[in-house]
């Protein structure tokens, strides 16, 4: 999170189209930000980001909101929700007037780039018809420290199938009264587009493998056909585990 302030222009000048024309639509944005750590360098990264935190907690204003999850395959993951680009313009200017006030001799010794081997920023949206929140899920979340993700790749002209298969899956968990949920984002900038993500909080990456073999066994062919319908509009598919770092977020408790 530490190294990525300060955004120059052109890369909002990049940026989608369709991301500015959703300015005024209900939809959450997420700005994530991704750091990819060597393993050998983790505990050092880990030690300097608990003491960039702890400067930034000091010094950040009190609308400054971002999520931390980190895990071995995501690597460091800051996810910043926002309504608007014009909330991601105003952020950018905060932690810039952030670093003012600590300084950016400070700020800048404090950086450990070194040990960072790839970092990313990308934009998604909320989609609220792919996800799926039982009764409960978000109260819930609070006990479901473990985020796993699911990466859908769409074959090229098919995203509009993907959207649609997606509501059939929420239809059917629905119907079976299943209680775990996600939530469904799409990717709107990246490498390998067009993209689809879906999370799922859990307690632990185990916990998250068992309830799917479960689902899978009350969901039963209906399940199974659906998922065969499913795969034949992929390109690639991808998953992998985080867990979320609440000392290494910036939300309302930890200010």
């Amino acid at each position: 999170m530490k190294r990525w302030m300060l955004l120059p222009l052109a890369v909002l000048m990049l940026m989608p189209a369709s991301l500015a024309a959703q300015e005024d639509a209900a939809p959450t944005w997420w700005a994530v930000f991704t750091e990819q750590v060597a393993p050998a360098n983790v505990a050092a990264f880990e030690e300097n980001s608990a003491a960039m935190h702890e400067l930034i907690v000091a010094n950040a204003p009190a609308e400054m909101i971002y999520y931390t999850h980190s895990g071995p395959e995501t690597g460091y993951m800051y996810a910043i929700p926002m309504e608007s680009m014009s909330d991601f313009m105003n952020m950018n200017e905060q932690w810039m007037g952030m670093v003012n006030e600590i300084g950016w001799d400070k700020w800048e010794a404090m950086q450990a780039s070194d040990l960072v081997e790839h970092s990313s920023m990308n934009f998604y949206v909320e989609m609220a018809e792919g996800s799926y929140h039982p009764e409960g899920f978000e109260e819930s979340m609070a006990d479901k420290p473990a985020r796993h993700f699911d990466w859908i790749y769409p074959k090229p002209g098919m995203e509009d199938e993907v959207n649609e298969v997606m509501k059939e899956w929420v239809a059917l968990y629905e119907e079976h009264g299943m209680d775990n949920g996600w939530t469904a984002y799409q990717a709107v900038s990246g490498d390998d587009l067009p993209m689809v993500v879906l999370v799922t909080p859990t307690t632990s990456a185990g916990a998250y493998y068992m309830m799917s073999e479960e689902a899978d066994e009350r969901l039963g062919e209906a399940g199974q056909m659906l998922m065969m319908k499913s795969m034949e509009m992929m390109r690639k598919f991808e998953h992998n585990d985080a867990m979320f770092r609440p000392e290494l977020s910036l939300v309302p408790d930890t200010m």
